[in-house]
């Protein structure tokens, strides 16, 4: 095992499959076994390779980890899309016990302070990391949290999420299904918080896009804006 602590340098590890659940359609929750104790900064992502599968195109995918270190596993959130890669096809057909070759975690989608108001926007799947970031902030009661969560269909870790709203007055959880809901909540908040807040965005690059874009014209700055692509989609 050669990965190291979160001291800015980059981590390697391989580690086993605990378990792969489908908790609806082409939704999927991997976790893994955190084994060797490593740890990461809520929000961070990774780099993972199988090392014992034949992949058929690009050998390693990114993946947000939804998890925190208090946790003991490292949880990735994923969906196939109609056509399923060679990668994931290989990841989700594991068995318990099968290797995971780690990379990171690492990135920049973390909470910037103890007390600035937060402003979590996930769209889809690109909930993985917000759910990360809400586990950390879970008990956190000197900040205000807005969460506002944009899904057709199915909101995963859901039932999760609305359980940290419902423990903790200061999360005030949105759950939303439509872009019009969602644009004139993101304008509320903007509006409400203006750049006493850091705006979190996760989910498709077209989806950030516009959020960012939406943000910046209610005169938020950028430095209060970060975004994170689930780029593990593909």
């Amino acid at each position: 095992m050669d990965f190291k602590d979160v001291t800015g340098v980059v981590k390697k590890g391989t580690f086993p499959i605990e378990s792969i659940e489908n908790p609806y359609g082409d939704y999927y929750i991997v976790k893994i076994k955190n084994d060797a104790g490593l740890t990461w900064v809520p929000g961070e992502h990774g780099i993972y390779t199988l090392p014992d599968k034949q992949i058929k195109g690009r050998k390693y995918r990114l993946f947000s980890v939804a998890s925190i270190p208090e946790e003991g596993f490292i949880m990735i959130g994923t969906r196939t899309g109609k056509e399923i890669s060679s990668f994931k096809q290989a990841m989700l057909s594991m068995e318990p016990g099968e290797k995971v070759t780690l990379r990171g975690p690492f990135g920049w989608f973390k909470i910037k302070d103890e007390t600035s108001p937060v402003v979590l926007f996930a769209s889809g799947v690109g909930v993985t990391p917000v759910r990360a970031l809400l586990k950390q902030l879970e008990f956190n009661t000197n900040r205000a949290i807005e969460v506002v969560y944009s899904s057709s269909g199915y909101y995963l870790f859901g039932d999760e999420i609305e359980q940290i709203a419902m423990n903790n007055p200061m999360v005030h959880l949105n759950k939303l299904s439509s872009r019009e809901e969602t644009a004139a909540k993101l304008g509320e908040l903007a509006d409400k918080y203006g750049n006493s807040a850091y705006y979190y965005n996760s989910g498709a690059p077209a989806v950030l896009k516009s959020a960012k874009k939406q943000y910046m014209e209610k005169g938020i700055k950028k430095k209060r804006i970060i975004s994170d692509t689930f780029l593990g989609l593909k």
